[in-house]
């Protein structure tokens, strides 16, 4: 008896012993949980940290690359003013100058040359007064009711593509579109389109930088197409220029983005042209599937 009385006292230990390492095996198990719950909180907290630290720092790179953009923009600014500036000031001393004899052609051709580059000045002003303005996210009125054919004669007599020598220009316009009106605003709309058919002449020629060294070459192709649906109106400029990489489709619309520092210019109409579109309820994108040069799609809507 007492050896089954003993036998019963340590079977009652033993699953007392079981019992408490039952227990003690519960709360490491809830302590392991725990610790992989705050191990998974920390890794959480760690990747938006890395995101936090990659979006700083892509953050910090644009703020770099916007101050390197601003600073070449204030350079080329000087220089886009200071040229005509120059003629304009030497070909008036010459007018100017006593008992200067020049002939008739001379002086045709002198007070040619400062009313073009006095019109130069004046388009540069112009497009710094519509830089201030494209950053404004304010709605342009509509209350024009015209044409998509008055819109793209506007611009094409406006761009003076049409008759640029180292052109084929053509303008296409589908069925849809000979009749459509829109009410928009007829000034803001020529000026958008303006800006996409004078960024065609501008890159389907030889850069200002290489013009006097590069031999004349068979003419490039650049052409306007018009279409229209029930709801919106497209402009397709399209072009046989030096193109524009599929991966800079958003960056080149940004203020001051030269992709070829080769070519004069500012950096601002491709900024201000979509600027005008979108506030008129419309758009302008790249179409990066076609390979030939560039290509921009404006649209607005007819209403």
């Amino acid at each position: 008896m007492a050896n089954e009385s003993q036998l019963q006292e340590e079977l009652a230990r033993l699953r007392e012993d079981y019992n408490q390492l039952e227990r003690s095996f519960d709360s490491m198990s809830e302590g392991y949980q725990e610790s992989l719950m705050l191990y998974d909180r920390l890794e959480e907290t760690n990747r938006e940290l890395e995101e936090t630290n990659r979006q700083l720092d892509m953050a910090r790179q644009k703020a770099e690359e916007s101050s390197r953009m601003k600073s070449e923009f204030i350079q080329q600014i000087s220089h886009e003013i200071r040229t005509p500036l120059n003629i304009i000031t030497g070909f008036s001393q010459v007018l100017t100058t006593p008992d200067m004899e020049l002939d008739d052609h001379t002086k045709t051709d002198v007070c040619q040359q400062i009313l073009e580059n006095t019109d130069r000045i004046t388009r540069l002003v112009n497009k710094m007064l519509e830089l201030s303005d494209a950053n404004s996210q304010a709605v342009i009125e509509r209350n024009d009711q015209t044409t998509a054919l008055q819109i793209a004669a506007e611009a094409i007599e406006a761009s003076a593509i049409a008759a640029a020598p180292h052109l084929n220009f053509t303008m296409h316009v589908t069925a849809e579109a000979e009749t459509v009106e829109l009410t928009t605003n007829c000034r803001s709309a020529v000026r958008a389109l303006t800006l996409i058919l004078g960024n065609a002449l501008k890159f389907t020629k030889a850069a200002e930088a290489h013009a006097r060294h590069e031999l004349p070459k068979e003419k490039k192709e650049a052409s306007l197409t018009v279409d229209a649906n029930d709801h919106t109106v497209c402009f397709i400029v399209e072009d046989t220029g030096i193109g524009i990489p599929a991966e800079e489709a958003d960056h080149v619309f940004e203020e001051f983005v030269q992709l070829d520092h080769y070519y004069d210019g500012t950096g601002i109409g491709l900024t201000v042209a979509r600027s005008l579109a979108r506030r008129l309820g419309g758009d302008i994108v790249l179409d990066t599937s076609y390979t030939h040069g560039a290509r921009f799609v404006m649209t607005l809507p007819l209403t």
